[in-house]
């Protein structure tokens, strides 16, 4: 089975947090981007290559693009945050009776996950009206006076590979599964606060181990 879509999606008012800080303290706010402007390619495929085996693979390919942005004009022209340039996902199942009671099953699954940008602004350095109400002590701790660094806030694409093996009865089920095998460093989330001097990262899951079981009834 194959099936693909291709699409065109105009967004407007799409709303984006971020961080501003300044005399007040630390404040997130959300703003609105006027205008964004998503193209799309989808393909996916699944092929039951035996009773026993079955593959599957999909790709999903994303061009964003800010069209008008009133909070922020310079940003037209960047693409929408929060948006991966792409995603795509492959992996083989295997199911097979063990005896007439029992059955063996296991899965591998990788998935794919292009860079993305997590705050509007994309390039370079930019002076910020809020740093310096901090005073001379806490703008300079951060990334300079009046300057926030705003090239960070792109995370790297990443590539995460899981597996699930087990056995099972009628109505109960043991598998062991491994998440994250390769241990790929990534990121779940950047949360940008560039005229704090860094950002609030939330970092993805580990390598992991464990065992689940389920009885139903």
């Amino acid at each position: 089975r194959l099936n693909g879509a291709a699409y065109y999606t105009e967004v407007t008012d799409m709303q984006f947090f971020e961080f501003f800080v300044g005399a007040f303290g630390l404040l997130r706010v959300v703003s609105n981007i006027d205008k964004v402007e998503i193209t799309g390619l989808e393909l996916g495929g699944d092929w039951v290559i035996t009773d026993k085996w079955r593959a599957y693979a999909g790709f999903n390919w994303l061009d964003s693009e800010i069209k008008e942005n009133s909070s922020r004009p310079d940003t037209v022209g960047n693409e929408a945050p929060y948006t991966p340039e792409y995603t795509a996902n492959a992996g083989l199942d295997f199911n097979t009776p063990m005896t007439d009671t029992l059955d063996f099953f296991a899965r591998i699954d990788a998935r794919w996950t292009g860079a993305t940008w997590f705050h509007t602004v994309q390039e370079g350095q930019r002076p910020t009206i809020f740093m310096p109400l901090f005073g001379l002590g806490f703008g300079e701790a951060a990334s300079g006076l009046g300057i926030a660094e705003y090239s960070v806030t792109k995370r790297d694409s990443f590539a995460l590979v899981d597996l699930r093996a087990g056995v099972g009865g009628d109505n109960w089920t043991i598998t062991a599964f491994g998440t994250n095998l390769t241990d790929e460093s990534y990121l779940e989330e950047v949360i940008p606060a560039p005229e704090f001097g860094g950002a609030f990262n939330h970092p993805g899951t580990e390598r992991r181990y464990g065992l689940e079981f389920s009885y139903r009834y």
